[in-house]
């Protein structure tokens, strides 16, 4: 469904992991699940749904071209993984890194995706994986003129606590500025606001033998916390978790309520920094794991991030990108194509589109 609206809304077919994995939707099919929520981009994973992935051939990329028109959706993005540990015994080099960057790049304006996602080294933090390097500072840095030749913007996605505003991400909308090739931005991907835990990640662990009760009662001091315009402080409460005997499930999730990936920044400054970048930003992941019974996302408050994103000058696509099926599917198959077309639904709205 084709608009001229300034935030379009797409699907990462990433969200159809499981009907893909399985084998109940190929490819085209989960282009026409996308379509059928009403959705106007795609995004695509190369490594895992393009079978001929690194050397395409021009019978698949008329193929994909077929499938755009056919569904009446426009390809959007490109996903690039760091692929250094594509090898079981050893790590990619930087040139080898450099080079399938290139091949990305290449691809993605071959299809018309006018972006690569990119999982760079600062995606979940400023320390991401310790021993495991991903596509750097310095490889980006190389692969940007590359990307002005063939017009495809890399777009960096960022999972942290700490969002956008981070200097550590901030230096790579100052590489575009300095170097004067705007190629490169930042991709918010909506897990940074996430305030609570997710009842997806509840369900799992419940069924792995965590105590639901315990779960519960710490997701609900959450969401009083953040409705309150308060900051979630477990030390608060960590006294009556103990006292409920938490067992080895328990903690797993725990350890990360209490640490994630990095210190939590406040939420006002979180929010703060979204406005200040929401005009500079590439892209946006529409991250959710379960929807509650009022058709909102159960652990961000997608009212708020949208309304920052529309006052500031956001424009661009906005993905929905589903991840409660890893969580969900071990108690039962889980719906993603209704949880999509319930989460697109959901952003129209919010649009008023």
């Amino acid at each position: 469904m084709k608009t001229n609206n300034d935030i379009k809304l797409g699907v990462s077919l990433y969200s159809y992991q499981d009907n893909y994995y399985f084998h109940r939707l190929d490819v085209e099919g989960c282009i026409a699940a996308a379509a059928g929520a009403g959705a106007e981009g795609i995004e695509i994973f190369s490594d895992t749904m393009i079978p001929e992935w690194p050397y395409v051939s021009d019978a698949w990329i008329d193929k994909w071209n077929a499938w755009m028109e056919r569904y009446a959706v426009n390809p959007v993005c490109l996903d690039h993984f760091s692929d250094r540990a594509m090898w079981h015994d050893k790590q990619l080099s930087d040139e080898q890194m450099f080079e399938r960057g290139v091949m990305y790049i290449k691809l993605a304006a071959r299809m018309g995706c006018k972006a690569i996602r990119v999982l760079h080294e600062e995606h979940i933090g400023a320390k991401s994986f310790s021993g495991y390097k991903l596509t750097d500072y310095d490889t980006i840095a190389r692969l940007l003129p590359i990307a002005a030749e063939y017009d495809v913007m890399l777009a960096l996605e960022v999972h942290t606590r700490d969002g956008v505003g981070a200097p550590y991400q901030q230096k790579y909308i100052e590489l575009a500025e300095k170097t004067g090739i705007p190629y490169v931005g930042l991709q918010q991907d909506f897990s940074t606001f996430s305030y609570c835990i997710s009842t997806a990640d509840i369900k799992g662990a419940v069924y792995e033998g965590a105590n639901e009760d315990l779960l519960m009662f710490i997701r609900e001091k959450q969401r009083e916390a953040y409705f309150a315009g308060e900051e979630f402080d477990y030390e608060e409460i960590r006294e009556k978790v103990e006292a409920m005997k938490p067992n080895e499930h328990d903690q797993q999730l725990l350890r990360f309520v209490v640490g994630g990936h990095g210190p939590r920044v406040p939420f006002k400054q979180l929010y703060k920094d979204l406005a200040d970048n929401a005009a500079k930003l590439v892209y946006c992941h529409g991250k959710f794991y379960d929807i509650d019974e009022n058709g909102q996302v159960d652990d961000m408050d997608y009212p708020k991030i949208f309304q920052i994103l529309k006052d500031n000058g956001y424009k661009g696509y906005i993905s929905s990108e589903f991840e409660g099926n890893r969580r969900m599917n071990q108690i039962g198959w889980c719906d993603e194509v209704e949880y999509v077309r319930k989460h697109q639904a959901l952003m129209r709205s919010l649009l008023n589109y």
